[in-house]
């Protein structure tokens, strides 16, 4: 008798535990633009050996882009725009960039910048202005927007991971990550060689289409320097490119959106087209020396 009672209540507290379940679980079907994105897989190696392939393939670049730039927002209270400014980049790697910059509808050249890796030229027409600048110095952060210089510029519209190979104080770390319904390889260049190891850059590969869609560079004291998204890659072309490309530069409270509207590459660029002489009677707002 006691054996059937103890069967009985250990029968009626599985039920009480089954109801209380049914009342807790709820089932919701996610919707779709919900759920994580389809993802591709590939080893480490493989990708490792797309990067390095892809790093020289564009040796010269010659393209007719639609800008759209803009300085400040949450941070200084103040937000400065220049949409759908038409432009012209040209380079010639691994150095060499020449940008014009014209005003929309009238076509008015405002800015024509080039830079040679070490030193790089401004001439800004309508204000009759012509600078010569030190690639390497630094940018304050209250600049006008004519100080974005042309090296962001190049450094942002390639991935290139050349200059970590063989490097024994470079530590190459790669590991899976999930932005929202994307899944990421993510590739880490780190130095060993200094006290205090530093993150030099992370290149993201989106598994949806295995493309770098985005790439961090990364200053000094571990803050982000340059963060580029890469979209909308042509696959029909014979070297696949982003059509659009966001440049964002923390620091400077910088974003520049190039969208390509036509393009040409690895095509002979004429002697003459990173050459920007002094306009004549124009005024050399600033000199900087370089090394």
């Amino acid at each position: 008798m006691k054996k059937l009672m103890r069967l009985k209540i250990h029968f009626v507290f599985v039920l009480i535990l089954l109801a209380q379940a049914s009342c807790i679980k709820k089932t919701t079907v996610v919707p779709q633009d919900l759920r994580l994105l389809a993802a591709k897989t590939a080893t480490r190696a493989e990708l490792f050996k797309m990067l390095e392939d892809n790093s020289g393939h564009i040796q010269t670049l010659k393209a007719t882009v639609s800008l759209d730039l803009s300085r400040g927002g949450a941070k200084s209270g103040v937000l400065d725009e220049y949409r759908q400014t038409k432009g012209y980049v040209f380079v010639e790697r691994p150095a060499h960039i020449r940008i014009q910059v014209q005003m929309p509808l009238v076509l008015t050249n405002i800015a024509t910048m080039v830079s040679d890796g070490k030193e790089y030229r401004v001439s800004i027409p309508i204000k009759n202005q012509f600078a010569i600048r030190d690639v390497n110095a630094p940018v304050a952060p209250n600049s006008a927007m004519s100080d974005l210089r042309p090296q962001v510029f190049l450094d942002g519209l390639f991935v290139d991971v050349r200059p970590y190979i063989g490097k024994a104080n470079i530590k190459t770390t790669f590991e899976e990550q999930i932005v929202g319904v994307h899944s990421y390889y993510v590739f880490s260049f780190i130095d060993f060689s200094k006290p205090e190891t530093e993150l030099l850059e992370k290149v993201w590969i989106d598994r949806t289409e295995m493309e770098v869609s985005r790439k961090q560079v990364f200053g000094k004291d571990g803050r982000v320097e340059t963060d580029v998204d890469y979209q909308k890659y042509h696959h029909e072309d014979a070297e696949p490119f982003p059509e659009v490309i966001v440049i964002h530069r923390p620091a400077e409270d910088f974003t520049v959106k190039m969208t390509f509207q036509s393009k040409t590459v690895n095509e002979k660029l004429d002697a003459t087209t990173f050459d920007l002489p002094r306009p004549e009677g124009s005024e050399l707002v600033q000199v900087s020396s370089t090394k």
